[in-house]
């Protein structure tokens, strides 16, 4: 297959027209100095923010998890993961922190009788019930899997996990002795002196767990570590999208993801001293209006904006913008082998072309080079 067509494939797909929107943006907290951003903002806003994970209290950093480098933040309640090999919602996960901390051996409790209380749901998976007003908060938060309103018992359990112990009363950090049932990703506490649903919170196992917040690793963009891109931060434009390698279908045509940013994997690694090459949509797709364009605000970046790419093994490459080029599809130059470490970044730019009264293509496309921060 030519090089033009590379280029050319780039920016087809069916579009809505008015659905230009950026990624999301920092959030930022007073009251711990942390922000959150890109898919862990979605992710804490979309499946219970404040109520089930509290405020972060480290900033996003690379730690070893079994065994494996991952992009984490703490939060008061929770650690969040980033995964950015497993599709949505998957490619952010809650840390197992009530099993971490159950298996310390420092926790005791007295069991207490609490079928009395209300429903109970056995889960087979441990043996364990789960009643009362534990199994109500239990139910009343969950991952959201099918976009649906409300939540099914499947989104809890995604969510929390299964109870590891019964009921039992526990007495926590603050010296007070509350009935507490531990679950896989969360310790419920009941506080009969509070209304529901305030009458069992979350505890603060990320607190608890006393993570230590530190600063990113960095190197050079030419000093390469060998491993694929998978994310692209660029703040001035509140980018922060994951990176799938693509390469050519069975028909020879370049594979160009719908929602994340895309790395040509015939192109260089970070690092490596070569052109890596990326591209990605700038319009929502109608099938899927809420999820919104890697590239929708590339256009942007101006000469001196920092791009960081993010590679498996968690390693930081750090780029600055040089220029911006409009160029026509068959202009394919810019993605072929330079001769020296360069970040070009493909997206679409220019008149519409519209067919069906959805946008089908562009009519230049944007190329936006970045050289190797010194």
């Amino acid at each position: 297959m030519s090089s033009r067509l590379l280029i050319i494939i780039v920016c087809t797909g069916i579009f809505l027209p008015h659905s230009v929107h950026a990624q999301r943006g920092e959030r930022c907290f007073v009251e711990t100095g942390y922000c959150i951003s890109g898919r862990i903002r979605e992710f804490w806003e979309q499946n219970g923010g404040l109520r089930v994970f509290g405020y972060p209290i480290t900033p996003l950093q690379t730690e070893t998890i079994e065994g494996r480098p991952l992009q984490v933040q703490w939060f008061e309640r929770a650690r969040l993961e980033l995964h950015p090999a497993n599709p949505r919602p998957y490619d952010v996960q809650l840390g197992r922190l009530g099993a971490e901390l159950l298996a310390r051996g420092d926790r005791s409790g007295t069991p207490v009788n609490v079928t009395a209380s209300g429903e109970c749901r056995l889960f087979p998976q441990t043996g364990i019930n789960a009643c009362g007003p534990i199994l109500t908060a239990w139910r009343s938060a969950g991952l959201q899997l099918d976009g649906k309103p409300g939540v099914s018992e499947a989104e809890s359990l995604a969510l929390f996990g299964v109870p590891l112990t019964e009921a039992r009363l526990e007495t926590l950090a603050d010296g007070n002795a509350y009935v507490v049932q531990w679950f896989e990703r969360g310790r419920f506490e009941v506080h009969p002196e509070n209304p529901p649903p305030a009458n069992v919170l979350l505890g603060l196992l990320g607190r608890e767990y006393g993570p230590v917040a530190r600063a990113p690793v960095v190197v050079r963009a030419d000093q390469t570590s060998g491993a694929a891109p998978v994310r692209i931060v660029a703040r001035e434009v509140s980018m922060d999208a994951r990176i799938v390698a693509v390469g050519l279908d069975v028909q020879g045509m370049p594979i160009v993801p719908d929602h994340d940013v895309g790395w040509y994997n015939r192109s260089a690694l970070p690092g490596q001293g070569e052109n890596v090459v990326l591209w990605g949509h700038v319009l929502r797709f109608s099938h899927a209006p809420r999820i919104p364009a890697p590239f929708a605000r590339l256009k942007e970046l101006r000469p001196g904006a920092r791009l960081t790419v993010y590679d498996s093994n968690g390693t930081a490459f750090e780029y600055v913008v040089t220029r911006q080029v409009w160029v026509r599809p068959t202009e394919v130059e810019w993605m072929l082998p330079q001769g020296r470490e360069r970040l070009t970044l493909i997206s679409c730019i220019g008149d519409k072309v519209i067919v069906g009264r959805e946008v089908v293509d562009m009519s230049h496309r944007l190329i936006t080079i970045a050289e190797p921060a010194r």
